[in-house]
């Protein structure tokens, strides 16, 4: 609310913000698509990203604020956020420690990874290849995702590859809030902007665990150095 009473009060030409795959909900409709209904959140998450959305409209439409929103789909990739599952899993298995693997495996995920997100966030900023804004329309919402659905074991059993280790898996039950699968029907961006997802989950998690091995190797290199100073 406060960034929206920013951008009126300062003439701001176009906020671009942040929402979620999660406001699908429990969404049966394959892929997702921005004209289902998300009237249905199962997360207080994916409520509060609604609500941003619903505000960014009532913007738009009294002030003319130009609005775009991302919906995102599990993003991951290098600097990628610890609570995720690319990092909780490598981070597990490479210290030999056991994964908790939710509703027994049964789970599927439209994994994007970070450099195709840059790509189409890049390209909406830049005003890149789009006929899309005009004054009778300034609200637009999309879907950015790889437009693939990974299976949750698939991308285990990809990152055991990778790392050369197998897991330990702890098989859970459903989170609280969770949903079964996602899949990001991402026409809408590859009309208006050329928006083209190209990154393998083969290539995203090499580049991935390549940093991890990376960042972490120095991060003890540091520590060492400064308990021997």
């Amino acid at each position: 609310m406060n960034i929206l009473e920013c951008c009126k009060d300062h003439n701001i030409e176009h906020l671009v913000y942040a929402s979620s795959s999660s406001v699908y909900g429990m969404n049966k409709k394959i892929p997702f698509n921005t004209k289902d209904s998300v009237d249905h959140p199962v997360s207080l998450y994916a409520a509060s990203k609604k609500s941003n959305e619903l505000m960014a409209h009532t913007y738009s439409h009294l002030y003319g604020l130009r609005t775009t929103g991302l919906r995102f789909f599990t993003v991951y990739g290098p600097w990628g956020r610890p609570d995720m599952a690319m990092f909780l899993f490598t981070d597990a298995i490479l210290n030999h420690r056991p994964i908790k693997v939710f509703n027994h495996g049964k789970l599927e995920r439209d994994f994007t990874y970070i450099d195709d997100i840059v790509q189409g966030i890049t390209q909406i900023v830049e005003n890149r290849h789009t006929s899309a804004y005009n004054l009778d329309n300034p609200y637009h919402l999309y879907n950015i995702g790889n437009s693939k659905s990974v299976k949750l074991l698939d991308f285990i059993e990809a990152i055991e590859d990778e790392i050369g280790l197998k897991a330990s898996k702890e098989m859970m039950p459903m989170q609280p809030g969770d949903v079964e699968k996602t899949w990001a029907d991402v026409s809408g961006l590859e009309r208006d902007y050329n928006y083209r997802p190209n990154t393998s989950i083969k290539f995203g998690i090499q580049r991935f665990i390549a940093w991890y091995k990376a960042y972490y190797s120095n991060v003890r290199n540091e520590s060492n150095e400064s308990t021997l100073s």
